[in-house]
């Protein structure tokens, strides 16, 4: 029997932006509070629970796992406020923090940016894969090809490869979100 977010060749992983979730796969057993996060191997479902009285609001990603011969990845299970972060390529008001392990199991990884107000991409970047974000706080200007665009608090965007774009926060507070990345192959 196939249950949970997941499945052969699939691996998953999801975050909760608001509330609390019991979550298990078939190796590891978490509570999760706002910020909290789980990456499942593929093959190795998520399952969840919300046991609070407080609606839980939860980010879920999943992908086809791309096998590097010799290697696997593993449950990783944290929160998002007890992560470091770091100066996003040498800028100092551009920060990143990263999800999972840089480890040749891992085929992709989580990260959140976050722009201070007035903080930008110093360049108009493209990658190879495709990728999406949702935005966690904030409001900001995001070129996709070549098109400006505003985006806020709650949106979603998914981009083809080789899409040009940049960023940059407006407003009183940081612009931050989630994303996902390929690496590693």
């Amino acid at each position: 029997k196939n249950t949970g977010i997941g499945g052969e060749g699939i691996e998953s992983f999801l975050y909760v932006l608001e509330g609390s979730i019991s979550v298990k796969n078939d190796d590891t057993e978490a509570e999760l509070q706002k910020g909290g996060y789980i990456y499942s191997p593929e093959g190795n479902n998520i399952t969840f629970e919300n046991k609070g009285q407080e609606t839980a609001t939860l980010y879920v990603y999943k992908r086809r796992y791309e096998k590097l011969e010799g290697y696997s990845a593993r449950t990783v299970v944290g929160n998002a406020f007890e992560l470091p972060w770091v100066e996003y390529e040498g800028m100092e008001n551009v920060h990143v923090v990263d999800f999972l392990p840089k480890d040749l199991g891992f085929d992709m990884n989580m990260h959140i940016l976050s722009f201070d107000p007035g903080g930008c991409h110093p360049i108009v970047e493209t990658h190879v894969q495709e990728h999406g974000m949702y935005i966690l706080q904030g409001e900001g200007m995001y070129l996709m090809d070549d098109v400006w665009m505003g985006i806020k608090k709650d949106d979603f965007i998914w981009f083809g490869a080789y899409a040009a774009q940049c960023a940059y926060g407006v407003g009183t507070e940081p612009f931050t979100y989630i994303y996902s990345k390929d690496c590693n192959r």
